[in-house]
C-alpha cells in the first residue's frame, strides 16, 4: 500500500503538502533555536557581568587605584567577584595571572584553565576609552571616615568584553582608571544550563512538530480524499467504459473543475455510445447482408459450376471460341464460389462463433493434406519438410488448421514464380509450434507488408483479380490464428520471397461451441 501512494494523485498531493509543512517547521525550528540560543547567551553574560559591575562600582575605586593595589588585593577581589558557578581569574595588563577563584562545588572546584592566546584575545577586545571612576571621587570615597561620601554619585560602570572559549562563557572586566586599566577580571561560567535549556526546548519543539505533522497528514489525507472522490468516480467510470460497458456514467454534479470535467466526460461518452451504436448496427446489417447474399449465391454458383463442367466435357463440336467461353465461365464460377466461402467464413468468425480445438498429430495431418490437395496446384511443386513435423503436435481445430494452411499455400502458388518450389516446414517449441509456408516469389514492399492482412487488400499489380485472389486469404488466416489462441507473422522483402508463420499452442482446453468452416 505504501509503495502505491507516490504513484497516485492523492499520494503526491499529500507528500507535497507534508514536505512543504515539514520544511516550514524545520525553518521555524532553526530560527527559534537561533533566537533562543542568542537570548540565553546574552542572559548568561548579563548574569555574570551585572554582579561584577555592582561590586566594582562600590569597591573598585579602593581596591584597584594602581597596579600595586591590584597585586595586593587580587585574591580578595577574586573572592568578591566569584561565586559557586562563576570562576574568576585576575590578570595584569600583560595577561599574567595574579589570583584565581575556582568554580564548582566544594571539593571539586577547579580554577579557570585558559590559554594565553584566549586571555590576550579577550583583554584586547575590552574598550580602552571607558571604565574608571573619577579620581577625585575615588580618593574621597576611600579616605578614612568617608565610607559614604560617594553615595549619590556612583562611578561609571567598568568596560567589559565577552567571548566563548574552552566550553566557557567568558567576560573580561577592566580594572583601574579610565583610559589606563591596571588589570582585568576574567569571569567564566559553563554554558551547561544554557545548553540544557536549548536542548529541552528543541526536544519539545521536535515532538510538537512531529505531532503536528502527523495530525496534519491525517487531516490532509481525509480532506484530499473528500476532494478527489468525484475524480475517483470519473476514473472508475472510465475504466468500466474501457472494459466495454458504454452505458456507465460518472454522474458527478458539482460546480468545481472536477464537476465540469465529469459532465463533459459524460456528454462525450454519450456521443461515443451513439456513434458506436450506429456503427454496430451498420456492421450488423452488413454482416446479415453478406451472409444472406453468400447463402443465396452458393446454390446458383454450384449449379453454374456443374453445368460449365458438363459443357466443357461436351464441347467437341469444333468451335474453339465456344469452348474458351465455357472455360472462362467455369473459372469465374469457381472464383466466385471461393469468394462466397471466404465471406461466409469471415462472417462466422465476426459473429464470435467458437472453434472446436483438439490434439492434432501433425505428421498424419500433413500427409492427409498433401494427398487431399495434390491436384489443387498441378503446375507447382509443394514440398513438405516431414522431418520438421516428426513427432510434433498442435492444439487447434482441424478444419481451421486445414483452412489456414490451404490459404497460405494457395496464396504462395498465386503470387510466386511457377519455377520456384513452395516449402511447408515447422519449428517446434515447448509450448507452441510455428508452421511456416515459404516461397521464392518477388516479396512484398514495406507498404504492402503493413496492409497485407487487411480484408480485400491487393497492393501490387500481381495481387489482382487476374490471379484469382480476392484479398481475403491472409485476413482469414489471421482471424483463425487469433481465434485459436495463436498468431501469424510475415517475413518478406522485395526480391527475397515471403515466409508466413502460424504460431499455435501445443496444449489447451476444448470449446463446446463450433464454427462450421465452408
Amino acid at each position: 500500500m505504501l509503495r502505491r501512494i507516490p504513484s497516485s494523485l492523492r499520494g503526491r498531493i499529500l507528500l507535497s503538502q507534508l514536505g512543504l509543512f515539514a520544511a516550514i517547521l524545520l525553518g521555524l525550528g532553526i530560527f527559534q533555536s537561533s533566537i533562543l540560543s542568542g537570548y540565553l547567551h546574552d542572559t548568561t553574560v548579563d548574569s555574570i557581568t551585572q554582579p561584577a559591575r555592582t561590586e566594582l562600582e562600590v569597591l573598585g575605586p579602593c581596591f584597584v587605584r594602581s597596579a600595586r593595589d591590584l597585586h595586593r588585593n587580587a585574591q580578595v577581589l577574586a573572592r568578591l567577584l566569584g561565586s559557586g558557578n562563576t570562576g574568576v581569574k585576575i590578570v595584569d595588563r600583560e595577561g599574567a595571572a595574579l589570583a584565581d577563584h575556582a568554580v564548582g562545588v566544594p571539593g571539586a572546584a577547579r580554577p579557570l584553565q585558559l590559554s594565553a592566546a584566549t586571555i590576550q584575545k579577550l583583554i584586547a577586545s575590552v574598550p580602552a576609552s571607558s571604565g574608571r571612576a573619577a579620581s577625585d571621587r575615588s580618593r574621597a570615597r576611600c579616605t578614612p571616615g568617608s565610607a559614604h561620601a560617594g553615595v549619590g554619585s556612583r562611578a561609571q560602570p567598568p568596560a567589559t568584553a565577552t567571548t566563548s572559549a574552552d566550553d566557557l562563557v567568558l567576560v573580561a572586566v577592566a580594572l583601574g582608571p579610565r583610559g589606563g586599566p591596571v588589570g582585568y577580571a576574567i569571569l567564566g561560567r559553563s554554558p551547561t544550563g544554557e545548553e540544557a535549556t536549548t536542548h529541552r526546548v528543541r526536544t519539545i519543539f521536535a515532538i510538537g512538530a512531529l505531532a503536528a505533522l502527523i495530525m496534519s497528514g491525517l487531516a490532509s489525507l481525509l480532506l484530499i480524499g473528500l476532494a478527489l472522490r468525484p475524480l475517483r468516480r470519473v476514473t472508475t467510470t472510465a475504466e468500466e467504459i474501457a472494459a466495454g460497458d458504454l452505458h456507465r456514467r460518472s454522474n458527478v454534479r458539482s460546480q468545481d473543475e472536477v464537476g465540469r470535467l465529469g459532465s463533459a466526460f459524460d456528454r462525450m461518452i454519450g456521443r461515443l455510445e451513439e456513434a458506436f451504436s450506429r456503427v454496430t448496427e451498420s456492421e450488423q446489417r452488413m454482416r446479415r447482408f453478406l451472409a444472406d447474399a453468400s447463402h443465396e449465391l452458393r446454390t446458383p454458383l454450384t449449379a453454374l459450376r456443374g453445368t460449365s463442367q458438363v459443357l466443357l466435357r461436351q464441347s467437341n463440336d469444333g468451335r474453339p471460341e465456344v469452348a474458351a467461353a465455357v472455360r472462362d465461365i467455369h473459372q469465374e464460377a469457381v472464383r466466385l464460389s471461393h469468394l462466397v466461402d471466404d465471406l461466409l467464413t469471415l462472417n462466422r468468425l465476426d459473429a464470435d462463433e467458437s472453434l472446436r480445438p483438439e490434439q492434432i498429430s501433425l505428421p498424419a495431418f500433413v500427409d492427409d493434406f498433401a494427398d487431399r490437395y495434390a491436384e489443387a496446384w498441378p503446375d507447382r511443386r509443394v514440398e513438405f519438410d516431414r522431418e520438421a513435423f516428426e513427432g510434433a503436435r498442435v492444439w487447434a481445430d482441424p478444419e481451421a488448421l486445414r483452412r489456414m494452411l490451404l490459404n497460405l499455400v494457395d496464396n504462395a502458388a498465386k503470387y510466386s514464380s511457377a519455377s520456384s518450389p513452395i516449402t511447408v516446414t515447422a519449428e517446434a517449441g515447448s509450448e507452441a509450434i510455428a508452421i511456416q509456408v515459404r516461397d521464392s516469389g518477388p516479396g512484398l514492399s514495406d507498404e504492402d507488408r503493413k496492409h497485407v492482412f487487411e480484408r480485400f487488400y491487393r497492393g501490387s499489380e500481381s495481387r489482382s483479380r487476374r490471379t484469382g485472389g480476392s484479398g481475403l486469404g491472409l485476413a482469414i488466416v489471421q482471424a483463425l490464428a487469433e481465434r485459436s489462441a495463436g498468431s501469424v507473422s510475415l517475413d518478406t522483402a522485395p526480391g527475397r520471397g515471403t515466409t508466413v508463420s502460424i504460431t499455435l499452442p501445443t496444449t489447451g482446453t476444448t470449446e463446446l461451441q463450433t464454427t462450421d468452416l465452408p
